[in-house]
């Protein structure tokens, strides 16, 4: 029997808070920081709220709910397939610093950036994903989080 393809699920937050963004870097396979959303992969009995809010709270300090989605993508490369839910939430009361907490200390810096500032990073993004994310929520796009549906037994 042929072994079951399983797609790799992972989350990301836009955390927006005075006009500022929360980003993070790390050190991937470049010799440079990488930016990006707080983001990680989708754990074994987790639902999406509760992933997204475990990567804010490791990613940024912060402990967070998410107010919606703001995108799904399917990213095809190499050998694997990604599925990421982007979800987004608006706070204007939040702590100037940021401190990353992530227990697999792969991130290097948590900070918040503005749009320009954002845009400038782009060579240095940590995948297309961070783009396409930051494109649709600036583009307005928002989507209810009761559009998901967590079944337990």
């Amino acid at each position: 029997m042929a072994e079951r393809f399983r797609p790799y699920v992972t989350v990301a937050a836009i955390i927006e808070c005075r006009g500022k963004y929360a980003l993070v870097s790390e050190y991937d396979e470049a010799p440079y920081p990488v930016y990006g959303q707080p983001a990680g992969h989708l754990e074994n009995r987790e639902d999406l709220i509760d992933a997204v809010k475990r990567e804010m709270r490791e990613e940024t300090g912060l402990n967070l709910e998410p107010q919606g989605l703001c995108g799904i993508y399917t990213y095809v490369k190499d050998n694997e397939t990604i599925q990421r839910f982007c979800f987004y939430t608006v706070n204007n009361d939040l702590p100037e610093e940021l401190t990353a907490n992530d227990p697999d200390q792969d991130i290097q810096t948590a900070g918040w950036y503005t749009r320009e500032e954002i845009e400038k990073l782009k060579p240095q993004y940590r995948t297309r994903l961070v783009k396409h994310c930051f494109d649709d929520y600036f583009a307005g796009n928002r989507y209810p989080l009761d559009i998901l549906k967590t079944i337990k037994p």
